[in-house]
């Protein structure tokens, strides 16, 4: 099978544990108790139950310190067996139990055939529920197409790059694995207090259904990137009038290529940051729903019609401080734009939101969802953790800390842009004649220009000492407002925009627009639906200056990089709410609600028509990962075909987090340094049965940013071997040069030792661009690695000549079967569990003994500092 293949049915398996779990579960749990919501709410109910369910249950028991599969599953259970109690169906359950006992002895003995019992079994499902499952199909066979072709074009954009580039596509990828394995030892927080919701679910859907976490941070980037506009799509079937201009939205969205592919890029790895997304528009439905239902219910005159709209008014304002509560679970981040969505629907519907039995009720809702979401990182701090250091900013930010030394930083710093498009920064004191005057090219006149306004100059005395007008007030501050509009014009062009100003235009003038169709619903007494209108184009004004705040010269609250991908997500919601508004605007002109569907389905008819012909659709988008493909191929066949640490991986240390508790790492930097002084460490030996060496022949050329290159660098070479070994910390001698130079002397030692012994040392893996070597050695009678391979030091040495061959020979006689008789005892053919432990036992007494000399990466080498 082809590892692309396998990544196929890799995401599969992760989609239907994560849809298992965030949606069949909750339904199964909740469809009675939510029956009265309509179908788009009650599927944002199921997903937000399901995952607020599911953290806060690995919160529990993490701090509880039992956390296994066991637990979990007990855990996840526990509420179905609570409800069964309930309702007095435990006698029903047990027979359903027996029922099915029976008959998987009926199974074993071959007194029935599977096939014959899946037949019968359908054949009554299909006679009970077939022709409401028929009735639904019909009704819903329009939205089922467009949902699939939704999800078609997620995969298209996004599931290229995740079939065809294997390894993890984001620096802090790496770190957030780290987090992840000390979860399974029961170490939450093991590098401080942090927003741990994403975490949370990655460490259940490993934990409970046994998907190897280094495989759902390389495929839950697609799955979440789904449900990212899958939440999109159904927030916008629950404000929107017209039955698919929700699609029309998130489709413009998805597929056309007018967003800066800075926007979405991140999309392509599965990052904290990202699953937060899921949460920020069904809150603001939630919230905008419950305006709107409580108001009916205030109206409401008939006794049971009024408790049937109390309780949807409770489920709105329970979802909504779940949702808002996740934002802040999964990342602060996330927390910023969903806010600014509230305050915006703040604005929008302020002449309820000021009426005090309003105003309480949302308010405590909000301030639950910001306890709920702080009692785990407030737990953690008791518990005896510090912050991570990402957290440290967010609070000086809050405290003002971060805005002061900012200000410092950028006192009289004025940033403008000119009538040419041109950023200019102006340093110093200036007043507001002379910024103007910058601002429309008269401060960069030359003397060229001078020469030729020559007629200019000759003006008589008195025009010219005429004092000029003093602007009026008025003036004033129509320049200073225009000032200042140019400069978020051109923060939202060289941020978002991919196509310039006409792209930025168009943006900018959807959101105008907003405003306006919102204006005019309210004129035509459709006032909740023009609040609604007006609440997002508030929104999106606030998310334009946010993007703008450096420009601004006020504090920057998130990099801009970061504002964009919000931003762009909520233009999504831009273009299908003003589709919606000029098809419902139009129909209830015209007194015709047939224009609703056939409106906006032309409407999506044309927009495919016309981005076709005018080539606006969206390419895949591409991203190049850290680790290389083969890379990752071999190590996944390693893993497939070995016992659990009987192995060892000699590569640079983006595997150790990929292989923790399977196999054990070597530091390759580590590795190379110890051979540059052979008589301080004459013994180098790997206590593992096999040994896999990772070298790229042409190395991934990744920046000091963590940033990967689309263009490798140059081959291994004898060159780069001559380089010295790099004395960089952390992950620096993996960067730039310094990594061509440390698999430069790793391929020379590799190629030494093969010719020392050809038999034992073995090419696992090869391509042009990388090759694995396998040592396959008796763990009792352990090689030397410590061999002068011509460029230890390094020093120009023939690696070829006889003298180095035999220097080679002499250095490198295996270790004696004495020397590890204390350490290791047993053999690598150990079969049980139990063996298998206590060899690993060994491996570990083995590094105490010898120090640092085996897997001496630091695992904090990826934790420490600031995590952004």
């Amino acid at each position: 099978m082809s590892m692309t293949m396998l990544t196929v049915i890799q995401i599969v398996q992760a989609l239907a544990a994560y849809s298992f779990v965030m949606l069949f579960l909750p339904w199964v749990f909740l469809r009675k108790y939510l029956a009265h919501f309509e179908l788009s709410e009650r599927i944002i109910g199921y997903f937000l139950t399901g995952n607020f369910y599911i953290i806060y249950l690995v919160f529990l028991l993490q701090f509880l310190h039992i956390s296994n599969s066991i637990t979990l599953w007990i855990g996840t259970l526990f509420p179905f067996l609570v409800m069964v109690i309930r309702q007095g169906k435990l006698n029903s359950v047990r027979e359903w139990i027996v029922s099915f006992l029976k008959t998987f002895l009926h199974i074993l003995k071959g007194e029935i055939g599977i096939k014959t019992l899946l037949f019968s079994q359908w054949r009554k499902f299909f006679k009970k529920y077939g022709k409401a499952i028929r009735t639904q199909l019909f009704r819903c066979f329009p939205d089922l197409v467009f949902m699939g072709l939704i999800v078609a074009g997620v995969c298209y954009v996004y599931g290229y790059n995740v079939v065809t580039v294997f390894g993890y596509k984001a620096s802090d990828v790496p770190v957030h694995n780290l987090w992840i394995n000390n979860m399974s030892n029961n170490q939450i927080f093991s590098k401080g207090v942090y927003p741990y919701g994403f975490h949370c679910v990655i460490y259940y859907l490993h934990t409970v259904f046994g998907i190897k976490t280094y495989i759902l941070l390389r495929v839950f980037g697609l799955v979440q990137t789904l449900f990212i506009h899958l939440a999109l799509l159904i927030s916008l079937k629950v404000i929107c009038k017209a039955r698919y201009t929700p699609y029309f939205g998130t489709a413009a969205y998805l597929m056309l290529k007018i967003y800066s592919p800075g926007s979405y890029v991140r999309f392509l790895s599965a990052l904290p940051q990202e699953y937060g997304m899921l949460f920020i528009f069904p809150a603001a439905v939630l919230a905008i729903r419950f305006f709107q239902e409580y108001t009916k219910q205030r109206s409401e005159q008939e006794i049971e019609k009024k408790q049937w709209r109390a309780k949807r008014v409770k489920g709105y304002l329970a979802g909504f401080a779940i949702s808002f509560s996740l934002t802040l679970t999964a990342h602060f981040y996330d927390t910023i734009p969903a806010g600014v969505l509230c305050v915006g629907i703040a604005v929008g519907f302020f002449r309820m939101l000021f009426k005090w039995r309003y105003f309480w009720r949302i308010m405590l809702a909000g301030i639950i969802s910001v306890v709920l979401a702080l009692v785990p990182m407030v737990a953690g701090v008791i518990t005896g953790h510090p912050l991570e250091g990402s957290l440290y900013w967010a609070l000086g930010v809050i405290s003002g800390e971060e805005n002061s030394s900012q200000g410092q930083n950028n006192d009289n710093v004025t940033t403008v842009i000119d009538k040419n498009g041109n950023e200019i920064t102006i340093v110093g004191q200036i007043d507001e004649e002379t910024l103007q005057r910058i601002i429309n090219g008269g401060e960069d006149e030359t003397n060229e220009s001078k020469k030729e306004n020559s007629e200019e100059v000759s003006k008589s005395i008195d025009e010219i000492t005429e004092t000029p007008k003093e602007p009026s007030k008025i003036q004033k501050v129509l320049s200073v407002v225009k000032s200042k509009l140019i400069i978020i014009f051109g923060r939202i062009r060289e941020n978002c925009a991919n196509m310039g100003n006409v792209t930025t235009a168009i943006m900018l003038a959807a959101i105008c627009f907003l405003f306006l169709f919102g204006m005019i619903a309210i004129i035509r007494k459709q006032k909740e639906y023009g609040y609604i209108l007006c609440s997002f184009a508030v929104f999106m004004v606030m998310m334009c200056i946010l993007q703008s705040l450096s420009a601004l010269g006020l504090p920057e609250l998130m990099q801009q990089y970061r504002v964009c991908i919000f931003f762009c997500y909520s233009m999504g919601a831009v273009w299908a709410l003003n589709t919606d508004a000029v098809v419902f605007l139009l129909a209830d002109l015209l007194k015709k609600k047939q224009i609703l569907e056939i409106g906006s389905a032309l409407m999506i008819m044309t927009a495919v028509f016309v981005s076709i012909q005018e080539n606006l659709t969206r390419l895949p988008a591409t991203m190049y990962a850290m680790e290389t493909n083969e890379s990752i191929l071999c190590l996944t066949e390693i893993m497939h075909e070995n016992k659990d640490l009987t192995w060892t991986v000699v590569s640079a240390n983006d595997e150790r987090q990929m292989i923790a508790d399977t196999g054990w790492h070597y530091e390759m930097i580590t590795f190379l340094r110890q051979l540059k002084d052979l008589e301080e460490n004459s013994i180098i030996t790997i206590p593992t049965e096999y040994v896999y060496f990772f070298i790229e022949k042409r190395p991934v050329n990744i920046d000091e940013d963590g940033v990967v290159s689309s263009e490798r660098l140059q081959n291994v070479s004898e060159e780069g071997a001559l380089q010295p070994v790099s004395l960089k910390s952390g992950i620096k001698p993996y960067h730039g040069e310094d990594r061509w130079g440390t698999m430069s002397h790793m391929y020379y030692w590799a190629q030494a030792f093969k010719k020392l012994y050809p038999q034992e040392m073995e090419v696992y893996y090869e391509t042009t661009d990388f090759v694995c070597y396998r040592l396959h050695q008796n763990v009792n009678s352990l090689y030397n690695l410590a061999i002068d391979y011509g460029y230890n030091d390094p020093h120009e040495t023939d690696i070829n000549s006889d003298e180095t061959l035999d220097l080679l020979s002499e250095t490198s006689n295996r270790t004696s079967d004495i020397d590890l008789a204390p350490v290791l005892e047993t053999q690598s053919n150990t079969d049980s569990k139990e063996e298998l432990n206590g060899f690993a036992q060994k491996l570990r007494s083995y590094y105490d003994y010898y120090g640092d000399r085996l897997f001496s990466i630091s695992t904090s080498e990826y934790g420490e500092g600031k995590l952004e």
